[in-house]
């Protein structure tokens, strides 16, 4: 296998041996791949820096095995610059994607999406926003998205003023205001989040636990470096 001139950013780089690195890249015709970069760990290496992530480039890659050979990389379209909080985010986005895509699997609008969203952290936008949207569309892609229009028993629209039980399998679930059973979530966010408007502080709160609720499983009880980052 050959792939030429394929756009990419990085995700994660990790030494390898004495002077090569192994590279998680994201692409839109392959999704994330993982290869090997050789001697780019050398002091005197010129393209080390290209491997940072947020680092737009034009890669080529050989290989049969899962972990592939990286031939040629170089910088293509923005490097886009990251700080404070800003940049925890973005090193977030990267862990989700290095844990949760599996390799050698096309998402191209999840690509554009990433593009998409990097470029928001880095021209300072509000992160909380930024995140969710990228969070529910990943569910989305990986198969887990579930309905904000409609009750899962019922399939009846969702109510501004009802009260939801999330249940991952199927979706939301009418309850009373006072259920103290699962993660509970007022209709009115819920129809917020389907017209991805946070304009409400109820609706980010609402957003966030909800990301979280749908996440937790498919991350497994490995707590996310990332997140870490907001703590410290």
């Amino acid at each position: 296998m050959r792939v030429e001139d394929q756009p990419a950013y990085v995700l994660h780089l990790k030494p390898y041996r004495d002077t090569s690195a192994i590279v998680d890249l994201l692409t839109p015709d392959y999704g994330r791949v993982s290869v090997v970069v050789r001697g780019v760990r050398k002091s005197k290496s010129p393209k080390r820096q290209l491997l940072n992530p947020f680092h737009g480039l034009l890669v080529s890659f050989q290989g049969e095995s899962d972990l592939k050979l990286l031939t040629h990389f170089e910088s293509h379209q923005n490097y886009f610059t990251l700080a404070g909080l800003h940049l925890y985010s973005g090193f977030y986005l990267n862990e989700l994607l290095v844990r949760l895509l599996p390799e050698m699997d096309a998402h191209n609008d999840l690509f554009s999406l990433y593009q998409t969203s990097i470029q928001s952290l880095h021209q300072q936008h509000e992160i909380e926003p930024v995140l969710r949207r990228f969070e529910f569309r990943l569910l989305l892609e990986l198969g887990y998205a579930i309905s904000f229009t409609d009750d899962a028993i019922h399939h009846q629209p969702i109510k501004s003023d009802a009260y939801y039980r999330c249940d991952p399998e199927h979706g939301f679930i009418e309850v009373d205001e006072n259920s103290l059973h699962g993660l509970i979530l007022r209709g009115e966010d819920l129809l917020a989040i389907e017209q991805e408007n946070y304009s409400y502080q109820t609706t980010r709160r609402a957003a966030k636990n909800l990301t979280r609720y749908l996440l937790k499983p498919l991350l497994g009880k490995r707590p996310l470096k990332s997140r870490e980052l907001f703590l410290s």
